[in-house]
């Protein structure tokens, strides 16, 4: 293996030692995400992390891995093909590692489209009309049920109310929330 790394010329072994590098980061950030550790993605180079940048979202660690990966193994892939020229090998790196970026920001992109978060936040649900199933007591001397339809769900939830008490059937809005029962008050 010595000697096959010694007989590569200065920018094959540059480029190797950045492929294996690169390529065994990029492993591990795949592998921390499929196990849902870490955020690596969210971490962004320079100052101020892009924000307020147009390119704020191109600048980052996965991408720089990316690029690197690309530009290391695209360089070598030119050597092969007879582009011994330094110029021509880092060109085609480059490109392929140009093109890495943006499969790996079209893929992230996919995934954060497909990306559903299945909590039902009952923030949403102030201002919403709702209509009681059981019986809410006066004063939040008690609880009841009202129907709601939140975030394309329609489910009861316990609620309470600040005025005289609300009979089934009452059409109704949420006007607070208090810790995980709703507010309501009539319309």
């Amino acid at each position: 293996m010595a000697e096959w790394f010694a007989d590569l010329s200065a920018l094959q072994q540059t480029l190797f030692v950045i492929a294996v590098g690169s390529t065994a980061v990029f492993a591990i950030q795949v592998i921390f995400t499929l196990l849902g550790i870490g955020e690596f993605d969210d971490l962004e180079l320079g100052e101020g992390g892009g924000e307020g940048t147009p390119f704020g979202d191109i600048f980052t660690i996965r991408n720089g891995v990316s690029f690197l990966m690309g530009l290391s193994w695209g360089g070598l892939m030119a050597y092969s093909w007879g582009l011994t020229h330094a110029v021509f090998a880092i060109l085609i790196g480059f490109l392929v590692g140009s093109l890495f970026v943006g499969l790996n920001m079209g893929l992230l992109a996919l995934m954060a489209m497909v990306k559903h978060e299945g909590n039902v936040h009952l923030e949403n649900a102030v201002g919403q009309d709702a209509r009681v199933t059981l019986a809410v007591p006066e004063g939040r001397s008690g609880v009841g049920k009202v129907s709601l339809s939140l975030q394309g769900r329609l489910k009861e939830y316990h609620a309470v109310t600040d005025g005289r008490a609300l009979q089934r059937n009452s059409p109704v809005t949420v006007v607070d929330i208090s810790g995980s029962q709703l507010v309501v008050a009539t319309l």
